[in-house]
């Protein structure tokens, strides 16, 4: 199977194509452009890097991919179940990629690569042996496997695998999470550093299309640092309140998230969230209320 180049309109070689760190990135830090993407019945291809899984094992990914399918079925304003996405594998030099489509509107997809959450610093977890994009990124291992065991890959064929995912969607619109940031070091304080994964996905996008000159209009999106910012969403706004209820419909399936408006409410005002395991669950309130680009 080969990626969709179709859209709704007449459009046929445009679009968007994201590339998410984990599964609810596109919901927090990209979101409400995913929306005015769907709602005009763009092309819209998503990636998402890695589990998402914070180091917990068991089906704790296969839920959060089935949340984010909630999520996305309720912005294309499509019947949420479980039966909404249509599954199939790609094979790219033996390494399969899970690929979902939207049935009933199949210009949706959305790419799993399954690779291991690598914890907000990028020295990873134990679960998945301490392996980490940014790890593979710098150098440090020579290569990362998937958790479910479906792939393997090089940092040379990691970047050969989202150059033939851009070239094959020729999408218009190449959107990734912050590739300017800085990395954080071992040990860092996650609250002076965006994620290691936000930030090393983005850059592995980012030099693809420069080493092969690929086309398309890039657009990086604020990550965590963006607390720092102004809020930029309001409610009642309608790209606040889509956005907030798109959340919640993924955070059915993340124990960690906020389930209710309400709970995510008060939840920023506690000095201590010892049940939550990072800033994306941590500040919802916060990521709901901005989404900036970056310059």
């Amino acid at each position: 199977m080969s990626l969709s180049r179709g859209t709704a309109s007449t459009n046929r070689l445009s679009g968007s194509i994201y590339f998410s760190a984990h599964p609810a990135d596109s919901l927090l830090f990209q979101t409400p452009d995913l929306y005015h993407d769907l709602y005009v019945y763009k092309c819209v291809t998503t990636v998402f890097f890695t589990s998402g899984d914070r180091g917990i094992t068991g089906n704790s990914s296969q839920s959060l991919e089935r949340g984010v399918e909630n999520a996305y079925s309720y912005l294309a304003e499509r019947t949420i179940d479980e039966t909404a996405w249509k599954e199939s594998r790609l094979l790219v030099d033996n390494n399969s990629i899970l690929i979902r489509a939207l049935k009933y509107a199949p210009y949706v997809q959305n790419v799993y690569l399954r690779l291991p959450n690598g914890a907000p610093d990028g020295q990873g977890y134990t679960a998945h042996g301490g392996e980490s994009l940014k790890k593979l990124y710098t150098k440090k291992i020579k290569n990362v496997t998937a958790i479910d065991n479906s792939a393997t890959y090089t940092l040379e064929s990691l970047k050969d695998l989202i150059a033939t995912v851009i070239r094959q969607r020729l999408a218009q619109d190449v959107r990734v999470l912050d590739y300017k940031t800085p990395i954080p070091h071992d040990n860092a304080d996650p609250n002076e550093y965006d994620h290691a994964d936000h930030s090393i996905s983005a850059r592995i996008v980012v030099d693809v299309m420069e080493q092969e000159k690929l086309m398309g209009a890039l657009r990086g999106y604020a990550g965590h640092l963006m607390r720092t910012l102004e809020p930029n969403l309001h409610a009642p706004q309608a790209d606040h309140d889509i956005k907030s209820d798109a959340l919640l419909h993924y955070s059915i399936y993340d124990k960690h998230m906020c389930k209710r408006f309400k709970r995510c409410v008060s939840r920023a005002k506690q000095t201590t969230t010892e049940d939550v395991l990072d800033n994306d669950a941590k500040h919802v309130m916060t990521w709901l209320q901005r989404e900036y680009y970056v310059r």
